[in-house]
């Protein structure tokens, strides 16, 4: 009976950790938008804190799931995170930093392609935000 508690124990909490994981996923794509409305209201600094949740919101799913199955075998998410770290998202905290509307236009559409690309890797490219406006 122990054994069978245990052994249901460690399923549920696989499965707890999987939906987090899924939870901070759809609240980084939010968190994106959140960033891009606040970005052509004029709230660079705003826009700035949230592109820095965001970034939380993808570090953190990554650090607690470092390798993900894909169709091809297992991939180690850590030096895709690295890249979309110093590129794209390193581009998009500059140009909010600056006030820069055309420098953030192109960041956000890198930084989204960025995603796309990590999310094929694995074999989860359903993400909600199919462009940025």
């Amino acid at each position: 009976m122990k054994r069978f508690f245990l052994l249901s124990s460690v399923l549920a909490l696989a499965s707890c950790a999987s939906f987090i994981n899924m939870h901070r996923m759809h609240a980084a794509q939010s968190k994106l938008q959140a960033t891009r409305t606040l970005q052509q209201s004029g709230q660079w600094d705003a826009a700035l804190e949230m592109a820095e949740r965001m970034h939380s919101s993808v570090a953190k799913t990554i650090q607690s799931a470092p390798t993900q199955k894909s169709p091809g075998g297992k991939v180690d998410l850590r030096p895709l995170l690295t890249g979309w770290e110093s590129g794209p998202f390193a581009a998009l905290k500059t140009a909010l930093q600056k006030h820069d509307a055309k420098a953030s236009t192109a960041a956000f559409s890198s930084l989204r392609q960025q995603c796309m690309n990590c999310h094929t890797v694995i074999g989860k490219a359903d993400l909600r935000l199919k462009e940025i406006p």
